[in-house]
């Protein structure tokens, strides 16, 4: 019995090394995954910082339209996106707003940029998406709608010389709502889209109207709700360089290119929330600034 238990003493040895080294692996694993994390993480904030930094130093870039831009646009665009899980509550608030739960929506880009200066990444506030011809400036923070409207349209010149136009939008002119029926229109569509734009209580608004007739039956009809104004920071702050600046303005400094520059740390905001409707019942624009101001559509 004892030459048994010896045979077998290197058996349990070994086993209980095996399960010793088992569980340091469990323990530890978490923290492998967080490194790797982090260094890819590292990885994609440097790749970012580079592509900042060859559109800012390069030439070729500074041209919108160019091939090289719009392809430097699409990686930074890619690069700086929240993950398809994240943006799928800012897909959800614009089906919400169309009433079209299963329509494709594309993301476009977002507000997100390098600072070189500062040395990091300035967390996107906005994402663009598109469905068809038009546009959706998302809050990247609260995933609700900031603005919608319709893409800029694009014209040219055929061989003959005559321009030619690409396809506009048709609206609904047809004269079958008053400004109180588009009023109550409005309310309705805002009180039923609240995974579009929260819990809005128009209750605390002040709604200022307006109309514009652009004859033939083509009457538009402005909705504006506003809230009391209010100061907010602004982080980052914003930074106007001119020659033109007063030399004797508070916390003026000069650039590395020796330009006058002054940054402002807050600003007044007015809340409000826009909406624009046809005669004929048919959105055609939408703005909320309830969550702060517009941000700029980021197309690719």
């Amino acid at each position: 019995m004892t030459m048994k238990m010896t045979q077998n003493k290197p058996l349990v040895i070994v086993f209980a090394l095996l399960l010793i080294a088992d569980s340091v692996f469990w323990l530890i694993r978490p923290k492998i995954q967080s490194v790797k994390v982090q260094q890819a993480q590292d990885q994609k904030l440097q790749q970012i910082k580079e592509l900042t930094q060859v559109a800012d130093n390069d030439h070729k870039y500074r041209e919108h339209n160019s091939q090289a831009s719009r392809e430097l646009s699409d990686k930074l665009c890619s690069s700086t996106a929240r993950s398809p899980e994240d943006r799928e509550k800012a897909v959800a608030a614009v089906r919400d707003f169309l009433g079209m739960p299963t329509i494709d929506v594309k993301y476009e880009c977002n507000d997100a940029f390098y600072n070189l200066e500062e040395d990091r990444l300035v967390a996107a506030k906005s994402e663009t998406y598109l469905v068809d011809s038009t546009y959706f400036v998302v809050n990247s923070v609260t995933n609700h709608v900031m603005q919608v409207d319709e893409t800029p349209g694009t014209w040219g010149y055929k061989a003959d010389g005559s321009r030619w136009f690409s396809d506009q939008k048709q609206y609904d002119y047809s004269g079958k709502y008053s400004q109180l029926e588009i009023e109550q229109l409005a309310r309705n569509f805002i009180a039923r889209h609240s995974v579009a734009f929260g819990n809005v209580d128009l209750s605390k608004f002040t709604l200022e109207t307006g109309k514009k007739d652009g004859g033939n039956n083509r009457v538009n009809y402005f909705l504006t709700w506003k809230g009391e104004a209010r100061t907010v920071q602004l982080d980052p702050p914003t930074e106007t360089c001119s020659e033109d600046l007063d030399k004797n303005a508070p916390g003026l400094y000069r650039n590395g290119n020796g330009v006058p520059c002054i940054k402002v740390y807050e600003s007044k905001e007015q809340p409000s929330l826009s909406i624009a409707f046809t005669n004929g019942g048919q959105l055609i624009n939408f703005s909320n600034e309830l969550e702060g101001p517009l941000a700029r559509a980021r197309m690719r």
